[in-house]
């Protein structure tokens, strides 16, 4: 079912609210920070749980917008690799870890159904990516595609999200920029180093 235009803007704003102050607040004061009534809220969800689940899916919708260029055939895989590890940095850079560990905490199902999905489905845009770049020719041709595949999307599914929600304070800002840069001279062939 498509979403109003109106009901998206208020899905946009309770995302606001809860990347600053968490999902521990009351659905009267969410409205508030948004700048409508409660009754206004319950006009167009049934409940705060259904504006979370409405939340943690446009999030995930967005995530998913940000894997797509991976095996975008108008560019190089290289290109496509560095671009949309660039767009997936900027997604978790603007959700905050409260953010993050208020949905594992308190929607764990939905948030953990909406991780495999995610993680599912950018494992699958990187198998796509790494078969594009060994037929141009730029990533080696033997590469395990399904283990390297496998590899990078635990480096960033599992490995990123779990250092956000425990704290981590070894997760700097390039995280992806520098894991994709470490991956890209390991998975490269010459005519692959050249692009680098």
């Amino acid at each position: 079912m498509a979403l109003t235009s109106r009901k998206k803007d208020y899905i946009n704003k309770a995302i606001s609210v809860f990347k600053q102050a968490g999902l521990r607040l009351s659905l009267e004061e969410v409205a508030g920070k948004m700048g409508i009534t409660k009754k206004t809220i319950y006009n167009h969800f049934s409940s705060k749980d259904e504006l979370l689940k409405e939340c943690i899916s446009s999030i995930s919708s967005d995530m998913q917008k940000a894997m797509s260029g991976l095996n975008d055939k108008s560019n190089s895989a290289i290109e496509n690799l560095r671009s949309s590890f660039l767009q997936i940095n900027h997604f978790f850079t603007v959700l905050s870890p409260i953010f993050f560990y208020d949905i594992m905490r308190l929607n764990p199902n939905h948030a953990m159904s909406e991780h495999l999905i995610g993680s599912d489905l950018f494992q699958q845009k990187m198998e796509a990516n790494l078969k594009q770049g060994i037929n141009e020719g730029v990533y080696l041709k033997d590469l395990d595609v399904d283990f390297i595949s496998r590899y990078i999307t635990y480096s960033v599914f599992g490995f990123y999200i779990n250092g956000l929600i425990n704290h981590n304070p070894y997760i700097n800002k390039s995280y992806f920029e520098d894991t994709i840069e470490y991956h890209l001279r390991a998975i490269v062939s010459e005519k692959g180093k050249k692009l680098l």
